[in-house]
Protein backbone atom coordinates (compact mmCIF):
# COMPACT_ATOMS: atom_id res chain seq x y z
CA UNK A 1 0.00 0.00 0.00
CA UNK A 2 1.35 3.50 -0.98
CA UNK A 3 1.47 6.63 1.54
CA UNK A 4 -1.88 8.20 0.16
CA UNK A 5 -3.93 4.86 1.00
CA UNK A 6 -4.04 2.99 -2.16
CA UNK A 7 -2.94 -0.13 -3.29
CA UNK A 8 -0.30 -1.24 -5.95
CA UNK A 9 -3.29 -1.61 -8.46
CA UNK A 10 -4.74 1.59 -7.65
CA UNK A 11 -7.65 0.41 -4.96
CA UNK A 12 -8.25 2.71 -2.34
CA UNK A 13 -8.60 1.25 1.48
CA UNK A 14 -12.30 2.32 1.51
CA UNK A 15 -13.12 0.10 -1.68
CA UNK A 16 -12.81 2.90 -4.31
CA UNK A 17 -10.78 1.86 -7.33
CA UNK A 18 -9.59 5.26 -9.03
CA UNK A 19 -8.46 3.83 -12.60
CA UNK A 20 -12.35 2.44 -12.95
CA UNK A 21 -13.41 5.99 -11.52
CA UNK A 22 -11.08 7.90 -13.76
CA UNK A 23 -12.84 5.87 -16.48
CA UNK A 24 -15.89 7.01 -15.57
CA UNK A 25 -14.94 10.21 -15.73
CA UNK A 26 -12.94 9.98 -18.92
CA UNK A 27 -16.08 9.08 -20.54
CA UNK A 28 -18.31 11.24 -19.01
CA UNK A 29 -16.02 14.33 -20.24
CA UNK A 30 -15.70 12.69 -23.31
CA UNK A 31 -20.14 12.27 -23.59
CA UNK A 32 -20.20 15.72 -22.27
CA UNK A 33 -17.79 17.21 -25.55
CA UNK A 34 -19.76 15.38 -28.41
CA UNK A 35 -23.23 15.69 -27.26
CA UNK A 36 -22.62 19.58 -26.90
CA UNK A 37 -21.27 19.92 -30.40
CA UNK A 38 -23.34 17.49 -32.36
CA UNK A 39 -26.59 18.71 -30.39
CA UNK A 40 -25.55 22.35 -31.56
CA UNK A 41 -25.08 21.40 -34.89
CA UNK A 42 -28.04 19.42 -35.00
CA UNK A 43 -30.26 22.15 -33.83
CA UNK A 44 -28.66 24.64 -36.15
CA UNK A 45 -29.39 22.56 -39.02
CA UNK A 46 -32.84 21.48 -38.27
CA UNK A 47 -33.83 25.29 -37.70
CA UNK A 48 -31.81 26.35 -41.50
CA UNK A 49 -33.69 23.37 -43.08
CA UNK A 50 -37.07 23.53 -40.75
CA UNK A 51 -36.21 19.97 -39.71
CA UNK A 52 -38.03 19.37 -36.97
CA UNK A 53 -36.72 15.26 -36.00
CA UNK A 54 -33.18 17.48 -36.22
CA UNK A 55 -34.10 19.74 -33.77
CA UNK A 56 -35.48 16.84 -31.50
CA UNK A 57 -32.15 15.04 -31.53
CA UNK A 58 -30.51 18.28 -30.66
CA UNK A 59 -32.52 18.70 -28.31
CA UNK A 60 -31.88 14.88 -26.67
CA UNK A 61 -28.16 15.74 -27.26
CA UNK A 62 -28.32 18.46 -24.58
CA UNK A 63 -30.19 17.02 -22.02
CA UNK A 64 -27.59 13.55 -22.13
CA UNK A 65 -25.58 16.59 -22.05
CA UNK A 66 -26.43 17.83 -18.47
CA UNK A 67 -26.20 14.25 -17.12
CA UNK A 68 -22.82 14.09 -18.48
CA UNK A 69 -21.97 16.90 -16.64
CA UNK A 70 -23.55 15.67 -13.10
CA UNK A 71 -21.15 12.23 -13.97
CA UNK A 72 -18.47 14.64 -13.82
CA UNK A 73 -18.98 16.51 -11.13
CA UNK A 74 -19.73 12.99 -9.15
CA UNK A 75 -16.48 11.36 -10.19
CA UNK A 76 -14.26 14.59 -9.89
CA UNK A 77 -15.50 14.59 -5.97
CA UNK A 78 -15.18 10.71 -6.11
CA UNK A 79 -11.42 11.09 -6.66
CA UNK A 80 -10.54 14.86 -4.72
CA UNK A 81 -11.90 12.59 -1.89
CA UNK A 82 -10.93 9.07 -2.00
CA UNK A 83 -14.48 7.92 -2.14
CA UNK A 84 -17.72 7.64 -4.03
CA UNK A 85 -20.51 9.26 -2.06
CA UNK A 86 -23.77 7.41 -2.23
CA UNK A 87 -25.38 11.08 -1.76
CA UNK A 88 -23.77 12.18 -4.64
CA UNK A 89 -24.26 8.99 -6.71
CA UNK A 90 -28.36 9.35 -6.06
CA UNK A 91 -28.24 13.20 -7.09
CA UNK A 92 -26.94 12.67 -10.38
CA UNK A 93 -28.92 9.56 -10.75
CA UNK A 94 -31.55 11.38 -10.52
CA UNK A 95 -30.68 13.75 -12.81
CA UNK A 96 -30.20 11.10 -15.70
CA UNK A 97 -33.45 9.86 -14.67
CA UNK A 98 -35.34 12.86 -14.98
CA UNK A 99 -33.24 13.21 -18.12
CA UNK A 100 -33.96 10.18 -19.67
CA UNK A 101 -37.85 10.66 -18.78
CA UNK A 102 -38.15 13.86 -20.35
CA UNK A 103 -36.49 12.81 -23.52
CA UNK A 104 -38.65 9.95 -23.33
CA UNK A 105 -42.06 12.50 -22.96
CA UNK A 106 -40.43 14.67 -26.05
CA UNK A 107 -39.82 12.17 -28.30
CA UNK A 108 -43.36 10.94 -27.72
CA UNK A 109 -44.63 14.29 -27.95
CA UNK A 110 -42.51 15.03 -31.33
CA UNK A 111 -43.60 11.82 -32.66
CA UNK A 112 -47.40 11.51 -32.08
CA UNK A 113 -47.25 15.82 -33.41
CA UNK A 114 -45.64 15.08 -36.41
CA UNK A 115 -47.84 11.92 -37.17
CA UNK A 116 -50.96 13.95 -36.83
CA UNK A 117 -49.88 16.20 -39.13
CA UNK A 118 -48.65 13.97 -41.56
CA UNK A 119 -44.96 15.70 -41.62
CA UNK A 120 -42.46 13.76 -43.48
CA UNK A 121 -39.22 12.45 -41.91
CA UNK A 122 -36.86 13.46 -44.41
CA UNK A 123 -33.93 15.05 -43.59
CA UNK A 124 -31.21 17.36 -45.06
CA UNK A 125 -28.39 15.69 -46.81
CA UNK A 126 -25.91 17.46 -44.02
CA UNK A 127 -28.59 16.25 -41.53
CA UNK A 128 -28.14 12.67 -42.38
CA UNK A 129 -24.51 13.00 -42.25
CA UNK A 130 -24.56 14.36 -39.06
CA UNK A 131 -27.42 11.76 -37.79
CA UNK A 132 -25.37 9.09 -39.17
CA UNK A 133 -21.80 10.03 -37.20
CA UNK A 134 -24.14 10.91 -34.09
CA UNK A 135 -25.46 7.28 -34.19
CA UNK A 136 -21.91 5.42 -34.68
CA UNK A 137 -20.75 7.89 -31.71
CA UNK A 138 -23.21 7.88 -29.51
CA UNK A 139 -23.33 3.96 -29.73
CA UNK A 140 -19.67 3.74 -28.82
CA UNK A 141 -20.17 6.12 -25.80
CA UNK A 142 -23.27 4.12 -24.66
CA UNK A 143 -21.57 0.79 -24.16
CA UNK A 144 -18.47 2.25 -23.06
CA UNK A 145 -20.36 4.01 -20.16
CA UNK A 146 -22.37 0.74 -19.38
CA UNK A 147 -19.26 -1.38 -19.47
CA UNK A 148 -17.30 1.95 -16.97
CA UNK A 149 -20.35 1.71 -15.08
CA UNK A 150 -20.47 -2.08 -14.09
CA UNK A 151 -16.54 -1.84 -12.91
CA UNK A 152 -17.28 1.45 -11.06
CA UNK A 153 -20.64 0.09 -10.01
CA UNK A 154 -22.31 3.90 -10.85
CA UNK A 155 -26.19 2.89 -11.70
CA UNK A 156 -26.37 6.95 -12.67
CA UNK A 157 -23.65 5.91 -15.18
CA UNK A 158 -25.34 3.12 -16.56
CA UNK A 159 -28.61 5.17 -16.61
CA UNK A 160 -26.73 7.68 -18.68
CA UNK A 161 -25.46 4.84 -21.04
CA UNK A 162 -28.83 3.93 -21.96
CA UNK A 163 -29.76 7.85 -22.39
CA UNK A 164 -26.96 7.48 -25.15
CA UNK A 165 -28.32 4.31 -26.46
CA UNK A 166 -31.93 6.40 -27.06
CA UNK A 167 -30.00 9.40 -28.69
CA UNK A 168 -28.47 6.82 -31.02
CA UNK A 169 -31.92 4.99 -31.92
CA UNK A 170 -33.25 8.63 -32.36
CA UNK A 171 -30.46 9.10 -34.86
CA UNK A 172 -31.47 5.68 -36.25
CA UNK A 173 -34.68 6.93 -36.71
CA UNK A 174 -33.70 10.13 -38.99
CA UNK A 175 -31.77 7.94 -41.34
CA UNK A 176 -34.22 5.19 -41.41
CA UNK A 177 -37.16 7.77 -42.25
CA UNK A 178 -34.98 9.60 -44.70
CA UNK A 179 -34.59 6.35 -46.05
CA UNK A 180 -38.24 5.51 -45.89
CA UNK A 181 -39.69 8.87 -47.27
CA UNK A 182 -37.12 8.97 -50.31
CA UNK A 183 -37.27 5.45 -50.88
CA UNK A 184 -41.08 4.51 -50.62
CA UNK A 185 -42.95 7.39 -49.56
CA UNK A 186 -43.09 6.25 -45.53
CA UNK A 187 -44.03 9.40 -44.28
CA UNK A 188 -44.77 8.29 -40.90
CA UNK A 189 -42.40 5.77 -40.52
CA UNK A 190 -40.28 8.08 -38.43
CA UNK A 191 -43.27 9.50 -36.38
CA UNK A 192 -43.91 6.09 -35.39
CA UNK A 193 -40.79 5.12 -34.27
CA UNK A 194 -39.68 8.25 -32.47
CA UNK A 195 -42.88 7.76 -30.56
CA UNK A 196 -41.92 4.02 -29.67
CA UNK A 197 -38.24 5.35 -28.62
CA UNK A 198 -40.26 7.79 -26.68
CA UNK A 199 -42.37 5.02 -24.84
CA UNK A 200 -39.09 3.08 -24.16
CA UNK A 201 -37.15 5.63 -22.69
CA UNK A 202 -40.17 6.70 -20.52
CA UNK A 203 -40.69 3.24 -19.45
CA UNK A 204 -37.14 2.34 -18.44
CA UNK A 205 -36.79 5.75 -16.54
CA UNK A 206 -39.82 4.50 -14.19
CA UNK A 207 -38.40 0.86 -13.77
CA UNK A 208 -34.87 2.30 -13.13
CA UNK A 209 -35.89 4.81 -10.43
CA UNK A 210 -38.71 2.13 -8.68
CA UNK A 211 -35.46 -0.17 -8.18
CA UNK A 212 -33.47 2.92 -6.93
CA UNK A 213 -36.31 3.80 -4.76
CA UNK A 214 -36.84 0.20 -3.23
CA UNK A 215 -33.11 0.18 -2.83
CA UNK A 216 -33.28 3.83 -1.10
CA UNK A 217 -35.59 2.38 1.19
CA UNK A 218 -34.45 -1.29 1.95
CA UNK A 219 -30.73 -0.87 1.82
CA UNK A 220 -31.06 -3.69 -0.91
CA UNK A 221 -30.96 -3.71 -4.58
Amino acid sequence: MSRDGLHDDGMHHDGMHRPHVNAALRVSLVSVAWTVCASAASIVVGIRSSTAVLVAFGAIGIVDAIGSIALCLHFRRGLRDDALSSTSERAAHLVVLVGLFSVGLGAIAVGAVRLAMGRAGEASNVGVVLAAVSLVALSVLSARKVQVARRVGSAALRSDGHLSGIGAMQAAVTLAGTVATRALGWTWADSVATTVIGCVAVALAIATWRVERRATLTGHP
